[in-house]
């Protein structure tokens, strides 16, 4: 795509500078050949880069065919379910416990297993930090946890 957005303001690009006025004096196409040669070296980069993309689209595509599901489509599906978890536990352990869970499983999925400490330490500090700018700044409560009250 920004081959093609490329190749299309070269061109463009090229056009208005050939439609400049001519110089009235000395060489007529003077004040056209730094503009010219700009557009062209644009509208050239353009296709390269379309040509490009396109050879990284296929194999990408051969890629995927090759290995069945890519790591993308097991990371939406992921995030999927761990939302609904969420969206379940919401309402009966709180805003601070189920944040705490969802995060480091986004986390989790993200960062890997070898930086759980990492993944711990912010997700709690940005659950407990939101809970605290809602209820205390904003006076907005969040379901709180049954046990604990908070």
């Amino acid at each position: 795509m920004t081959g093609l957005i490329s190749t299309a303001f070269g061109v463009i690009y090229s056009i208005m500078a050939y439609m400049l006025p001519d110089a009235t004096i000395g060489n007529p196409m003077e004040p056209k050949i730094f503009p010219l040669m700009l557009g062209s070296g644009t509208t050239i980069c353009g296709i390269l880069l379309t040509v490009i993309e396109g050879r990284k689209k296929q194999a990408v595509k051969e890629t995927k065919k090759a290995n069945g599901l890519s790591h993308d489509s097991k990371l939406i599906i992921y995030t999927c379910f761990v939302t609904l978890v969420y969206a379940l536990l919401f309402e009966r352990i709180g805003y601070v416990l189920s944040t705490i869970i969802f995060m480091n499983a986004m986390l989790f999925a993200l960062n890997g297993k070898e930086k759980w400490k990492t993944n711990l330490i912010v997700a709690a500090a940005f659950s407990i930090g939101v809970y605290v700018i809602f209820l205390k700044l904003l006076a907005i409560p969040l379901p709180m946890m049954p046990i604990l009250e908070i």
